[in-house]
């Protein structure tokens, strides 16, 4: 395997930098953004929840791009290897890394440095995914406190309807209206983006 990457390393050669000016059409972005944008939509769209809080949206964005470079490019430099594998030199086990889907409600291990107490040994939460990592550490929404934690284990269950209450909570708490879609895109002044060649 290191071979083929030392033969794509001698195939790539210089790398030349295009610079654009402001608001300047150019098209393999525009696809780029527009195929992220899709995948993001398409993954909120099985998921029970009307609002997302920011932090789920945040890694949301990780999830998909991590899976976009998990995959074969068609038009690639290997046809076997992902662009991730091709940078990383390692690959992503299925069942390690993908073993639970964005949003799946989970409890969470906490591994507590003091066991023997009567307190709760986990955590209510939401799968965003994984870190990536040689281990296949998963990342979770952390229902109570709102926050992104990496639990060793975790545990799927269906998602009962008070935690679908709960995570749209957590959205109106990330300043989200009600009346408009659980995910926008919008630019650095909070601004949605009006180009006219996207659809």
């Amino acid at each position: 395997m290191d071979q083929e990457f030392d033969k794509v390393e001698g195939k790539l050669g210089l790398v030349e930098v295009n610079t654009s000016a402001a608001r300047e059409y150019v098209g393999e972005i525009e696809r780029m953004i527009r195929v992220a944008k899709k995948r993001c939509r398409a993954i909120t769209t099985t998921l029970p929840y009307s609002l997302l809080p920011k932090q789920m949206v945040i890694h949301l964005i990780y999830f998909m791009a991590l899976c976009l470079n998990s995959v074969p490019a068609a038009q690639g430099i290997l046809e076997v290897h992902s662009p991730r594998e091709i940078v990383t030199r390692r690959g992503l086990d299925f069942k390690k890394h993908f073993a639970h889907p964005f949003g799946d409600y989970v409890e969470a291990n906490e591994d507590a440095v003091i066991t023997n107490t009567s307190r709760s040994r986990t955590y209510p939460g939401i799968y965003l995914g994984t870190t990536g990592n040689l281990q296949g550490t998963h990342k979770v929404f952390d229902l109570k406190t709102g926050k992104v934690k990496k639990p060793r284990t975790v545990t799927s269950f269906p998602v009962p309807d008070r935690v679908t209450a709960f995570v749209n909570q957590w959205g109106k708490r990330s300043k989200r209206e009600a009346g408009k879609d659980k995910l926008e895109f919008l630019n650095r002044s909070k601004k949605p983006y009006d180009w006219e060649m996207e659809t």
